[in-house]
């Protein structure tokens, strides 16, 4: 369940980042496409290393299956990673497209409320926090005591 969901926020972050890449190639301020700025360029560099870092988190866990269940450490990291980057990913995406972003005329709106959704299911980025800490002490934590 970890890795799918976290393969679900991944398709909203690099879905965010493709949209949003296109659109700065068309968008044109002071007489020429928004890309041409150093600020945006930092940004998309920012959101790419992201998404390729989610990516290969989640690609570590998923490989484990192959001998059988991805680790809990290894499937909480990914979806943790996940699951925050792709609601950054698709905020500053939606940021860069302005008012366009947040209209229903374009997918970002609804690619950032997903993000922000599959944060919550199958456990919550906290929740994910807390189990990454127990793998790596090797117990698990009671949160109802």
């Amino acid at each position: 369940e970890r890795c799918g969901n976290a393969t679900m926020s991944l398709a909203q972050a690099s879905g965010a980042l493709a949209d949003v890449c296109e659109y700065v190639l068309e968008r044109k301020q002071f007489g020429k496409p928004i890309a041409e700025f150093q600020a945006v360029q930092l940004k998309l560099a920012e959101m790419q290393m992201k998404v390729e870092a989610a990516r290969l988190l989640i690609w570590r866990a998923a490989s484990q299956a192959e001998e059988g269940l991805p680790s809990v450490l290894h499937s909480s990291t990914g979806k943790c990673f996940a699951n925050t980057i792709s609601r950054e990913v698709t905020g500053d995406a939606m940021q860069l497209m302005g008012a366009y972003g947040y209209s229903k005329e374009f997918p970002m709106e609804r690619r950032l409320r997903d993000a922000w959704g599959w944060g919550i299911a199958g456990g919550a980025i906290d929740i994910q926090k807390v189990n990454i800490a127990g793998a790596m002490l090797g117990r698990r934590f009671d949160q109802r005591r």
